[in-house]
């Protein structure tokens, strides 16, 4: 009787714990459990009450936000949109449903092969018997072997589809899941048979196979003519490629002379795909270059490649098959799936004892079923507020679409009517009320408030960069922190090179004036950058422990050479409101932060209820 006391009491301090207050901040209410549910690595690394003060100061930047109408900003909601369909992105379909199939994706993707596919026309298995489609089929693999020039024929002849008659390389998003497996389980060099859900039966060879580049884009200079003469040509065009004119240039002029685009497909063309691979191992990091000439069937192209992305990991190419899964036919099953598991949530109500009777109570006859109406119109269907289907809807539908021929068909009829009515709304239902579902309702809050902090800091910044009143007694109140113990006041030339050097140090030698040397580089400013005012001698990798007079020195100064004029050492330089503009604008803009969040605090009305705190601290020690 103890045991069984004591175990109430446990689940009953629990359900008050979960559902308790932990603290309030200008009357928001925090409670304990969400808290603790949102917070629980913070407070297992940093303890409970630097957790308590850190969710303070940011719910006070969220407040501070909302406050300055940062939520109705167009950055802000552009942002928020971007998050949002990011977020949706992540979690629209359940995760055990989509990652094994974006995982498969990614493993397939990364070899690409060269198939072929046959797939036979009625008029030579229908009605045959199992023992002739065997033979026959038979037949046309031994006929076949392994060559693709005979599949090619065998295409000709039997095949009722000749997309695939030559051999190409496989968009794995252009084929349904089932086949794409089927070509991927399929040996190297040899025939295999497949037959789909609708017994249609396919032959397929997969004659060859390689490592998938990635992302890569190519620019090409076609020309659409084998002859002596349009070798002439691109000989030509890729002399005066080497010459250093504009492939782009080149590409528009010969899309006027020839009336010609791109070829379709020509990273698919052996000699291209080796040009680019052989590229890519001697200049991995190099993002375009074009090729020799390279002959093709009906023609001749010089081709420039762009090496936009790679497929090393997963999580690089995750999204990017997602995009393309969903402009695919697989997404149509991933539907049906998502489906199937909403049915079962609280928000659909079906009642099929209604629907049941219904079909009992139809007439037997067309003639009958023009006159019959129902007594009551009951619901069937309901999902959420927003979409009802009743047995009216129902009537409404068959006496649309029957007739004295198909009316043995109703109960068909119905049954179709019902499952595209709950598939099409169903799935709207879903995606227009996505982020009040818990999940993703949490996630999209969290998304939302970090951009209102985001936004509150960039305000804050914003208004410290503009603050001269406050930048002017940060220096005096930090003045002694805010000097710099010498300092060297000049004029700095970043030479280019060697010989632009020697040219601006004989200058200064003989006293030539700063606008005279400036002047010598009007048109060609990016070989000497001159800068005047003071700096320190770390930041102009002069010596520590030399001692520096008036007058020239030479340095290294990263990829330049640079000479410095010395006007003047000076010694204890306190920080003018310029320096600090220019080089301790940060530091400002966090004392502005800190100083903000702490006014915050001072007028924000916080109360936190002791024994739940103390609650925390037990667990979080």
């Amino acid at each position: 009787m103890k045991k069984s006391i004591s175990v109430c009491l446990y689940f009953f301090t629990c359900i008050v714990f979960s559902q308790s207050v932990l603290m309030t901040i200008n009357n928001e209410i925090i409670y304990t459990n969400n808290f603790e549910n949102n917070y629980r690595k913070s407070l297992e690394l940093l303890g409970t009450d630097k957790t308590i003060d850190n969710y303070i100061d940011f719910n006070l930047l969220k407040q501070y936000a909302l406050a300055n109408n940062i939520e109705n900003s167009i950055g802000f909601q552009t942002e928020l949109a971007k998050g949002a369909e990011q977020l949706k992105n992540s979690l629209f379909y359940p995760s055990e449903f989509l990652e094994p199939l974006l995982r498969d994706y990614y493993k397939k993707i990364l070899v690409e092969k060269k198939f072929q596919l046959l797939v036979f026309k009625n008029e030579f298995l229908t009605n045959k018997n199992e023992t002739y489609k065997s033979k026959f089929i038979n037949s046309i693999i031994d006929t076949i072997g392994n060559d693709p020039l005979r599949f090619e024929k065998a295409v000709s002849k039997y095949s009722m589809l000749s997309d695939f008659k030559k051999p190409s390389y496989l968009n794995i998003f252009a084929l349904n899941k089932k086949m794409v497996d089927a070509i991927y389980n399929a040996p190297l060099n040899q025939v295999t048979t497949f037959v789909d859900e609708n017994d249609n039966i396919y032959l397929i060879l997969v004659s060859n196979e390689r490592k998938y580049l990635g992302e890569v884009s190519l620019g090409q200079i076609y020309i659409p003519d084998t002859s002596r003469l349009g070798k002439i040509e691109i000989d030509k065009v890729y002399k005066k490629l080497k010459q250093g004119e504009s492939f782009s240039k080149i590409k528009d002029e010969i899309f006027k002379n020839y009336n010609v685009l791109n070829k379709n497909n020509i990273l698919s063309n052996e000699e291209v795909y080796t040009y680019v691979v052989n590229q890519i191992k001697s200049e991995p990091n190099n993002t375009s270059d074009y090729s020799q000439p390279i002959k093709l069937e009906d023609g001749y192209v010089i081709c420039e490649y762009y090496f936009n992305d790679n497929y090393d990991s997963y999580s690089i190419a995750r999204n990017k098959i997602y995009n393309s899964l969903k402009k695919s036919e697989e997404i149509k099953r991933l539907n049906d799936l998502l489906i199937l598991k909403l049915k079962k949530q609280p928000f659909y109500k079906e009642n099929f004892i209604h629907l049941s009777n219904f079909i009992s109570s139809l007439p037997q006859t067309y003639n009958q079923f023009t006159d019959f109406t129902i007594p009551n119109n009951e619901t069937i269907i309901t999902i959420g507020d927003s979409y009802t289907l009743t047995l009216n809807d129902i009537l409404v539908n068959l006496k649309k679409y029957l007739n004295s021929e198909n009316y043995f068909e109703r109960n068909q009829l119905i049954f179709d009517y019902l499952n595209k009515w709950g598939k099409d709304n169903i799935l709207e239902f879903y995606t227009t009320h996505f982020f009040e579902f818990n999940t993703a309702k949490k996630n999209y809050e969290n998304i939302k408030d970090q951009l209102l902090i985001k936004y509150a800091l960039n305000l804050i910044a914003y208004e410290a960069q503009n603050d001269k009143i406050g930048q002017k007694k940060f220096l005096h109140d930090q003045a002694a922190r805010l000097t710099w113990k010498e300092r060297i006041e000049g004029t700095f030339y970043y030479c280019l090179n060697s010989d632009i050097e020697t040219k601006v140090l004989n200058w200064l030698k003989n006293k030539k004036s700063i606008n005279f040397i400036k002047n010598q580089f009007e048109d060609k400013r990016e070989e000497l950058i001159i800068e005047e005012g003071r700096k320190t001698r770390e930041s102009l990798n002069l010596p520590v422990n030399k001692k520096l007079t008036k007058g020239l020195y030479v340095v290294d100064s990263k990829n330049r050479r640079l000479i410095i004029n010395i006007k003047k050492i000076i010694k204890n330089d306190k920080m003018s409101l310029d320096d600090l503009q220019k080089y301790y604008l940060n530091e400002f803009i966090d004392y502005k932060t800190s100083q903000t969040i702490k006014l915050l605090k001072e007028k924000a009305v916080v109360t936190l209820d002791s024994n739940q705190v103390k609650r925390l601290k037990d667990i979080y020690k």
